[in-house]
């Protein structure tokens, strides 16, 4: 028979050591030990470990449900676990658990959602969209462990706080910092009311935090961030992303020719990785491709194609946009006329990368037997990339990628959304930029990000 929460409570407790009944709990920071000792009973209904990346946030919630389910503490109703989508919560808080309480005390069905832990049911569930919050209408919660907190929409945040109607029903939720306008934020964490009543607790984290991550592993993750992205995933602070997006990142030594720093054989078998074209689609906006080399070390953004129907006064066919990436492809200018319309180079045939909503344009292009893959399209994960390559001349773009280099200088952040807690560029100059973020996104793994 599992004990109330009082009864629980009267139990000393002590973390076990490594090797006990759940293994890898140790070390931890003190801020952690602290939260995870700390009783359920005496824990706010909404408590938030907020702060930087790597900080042992989502492990200490992790290592807290699983001591004090094992403890035989449960408030009623049905756990619930959340991420911005089922698989994150899986790779960031299932897997973890797993390891924690080991397989005989943890059954898990990844089709249905359906978890349990040392018996105890829990559901999992994908947040990140409009939608979600209907998953959980009329829900009795009783643990809520959430993670990617700012990834939510309100709508599924505020359902799901709805949702927590025990007496004892707790959340247990982390996140990075986003804009200091975010829901969360300005809503919940800063709530003096909520606070004054004893509902809502938060914890400000940093790497300094925990104690398993090495100077060099620091170095490594700041080196990954700047601007906005180093304020908020390293310094733990909740900025608005406002200004120029590239603005300090872009330096003239990131611009080359063929008389300065391009490589002599860039487009000869051997001296590079890989060779695509990036492409964001336009039909009234403008259609952009990007000629693009990777040698395994730096990215080069050599040419570019820019049409523009508004200026051109003239809009053009899924099949004659297909003709110039071909035209495009084996080096030659098909925006040209004459005799300028000549070969520039003699290449390889690339591979291309599409603008996922790009469906019609797709089917034409493999139509006429070229290679396609879908862009990752995750904007400010995309935008992260690029500027950390920019940052650390990674990325280089040559000198007649014109609209390209006009682009991403005009590149800017919505400071009208930034006041509604969102962080999305606004749209406009963005055309040749996002073509470069899906190359960025797609092809270029973390790692790389700071070698």
């Amino acid at each position: 028979m599992s004990e109330s929460g009082s009864e629980a409570k009267k139990k000393p407790f002590v973390l076990p050591p490594s090797g006990g009944p759940i293994t890898g709990l140790r070390p931890f920071g003190e801020r952690s030990r602290r939260f995870i000792r700390r009783h359920p009973v005496d824990d706010a209904r909404l408590n938030f470990l907020v702060g930087s990346i790597r900080s042992s946030k989502t492990k200490t919630t992790n290592a807290k449900l699983c001591v004090w389910l094992r403890s035989g503490w449960w408030p009623g109703g049905v756990g619930m676990i959340t991420g911005k989508t089922k698989q994150s919560a899986k790779n960031n808080i299932l897997n973890d658990i797993q390891s924690f309480v080991g397989d005989g005390n943890f059954q898990y069905n990844q089709q249905s959602g359906e978890l349990f832990i040392y018996r105890r049911p829990f559901m999992v569930y994908g947040a990140g969209d409009e939608g979600a919050h209907a998953k959980i209408k009329g829900s009795t919660v009783g643990i809520w462990l959430g993670d990617e907190l700012t990834l939510y929409p309100k709508s599924f945040f505020d359902m799901a706080v709805s949702r927590l109607s025990l007496p004892e029903s707790r959340m247990w939720g982390t996140t990075n910092p986003a804009s200091p306008f975010h829901y969360l934020k300005s809503e919940y964490i800063d709530n003096e009311k909520l606070r004054a009543a004893g509902y809502v607790w938060s914890d400000n984290y940093t790497m300094d935090d925990n104690p398993n991550i090495a100077d060099k592993d620091k170095d490594f993750l700041k080196r990954s961030f700047t601007g906005v992205f180093y304020q908020q995933n390293i310094l733990g602070l909740w900025v608005i992303a406002e200004g120029a997006i590239y603005r300090d990142v872009i330096t003239d030594d990131i611009f080359y020719d063929h008389a300065n720093g391009r490589p002599a054989g860039l487009e000869r078998r051997n001296n590079h990785v890989e060779h695509w074209v990036a492409i964001d689609f336009g039909t009234v906006n403008p259609m952009v491709y990007l000629d693009i080399y990777d040698d395994g070390t730096t990215v080069w953004v050599d040419r570019e194609y820019y049409w523009d129907s508004r200026s051109m006064m003239r809009q053009k066919t899924d099949s004659e946009y297909a003709a110039d990436l071909m035209d495009f492809m084996n080096g030659n200018d098909p925006l040209a006329f004459g005799e300028q319309k000549k070969q520039v180079d003699q290449r390889e045939w690339a591979g291309v990368i599409l603008d996922p909503s790009a469906a019609s344009f797709r089917a034409e292009l493999t139509q006429k037997g070229i290679f396609v893959t879908s862009a990752d399209n995750e904007v400010l994960e995309g935008i992260r990339k690029v500027s950390t390559m920019l940052n650390r001349k990674k990325l280089r773009i040559h000198r007649r990628c014109v609209n390209l280099i006009r682009e991403m200088n005009a590149y800017a952040w919505d400071t009208k959304r930034a006041d509604n807690g969102r962080e999305q560029p606004i749209k406009a100059h963005d055309h040749a930029p996002d073509a470069c973020r899906y190359f960025v996104n797609t092809r270029i793994p973390s790692w790389r990000l700071a070698a």
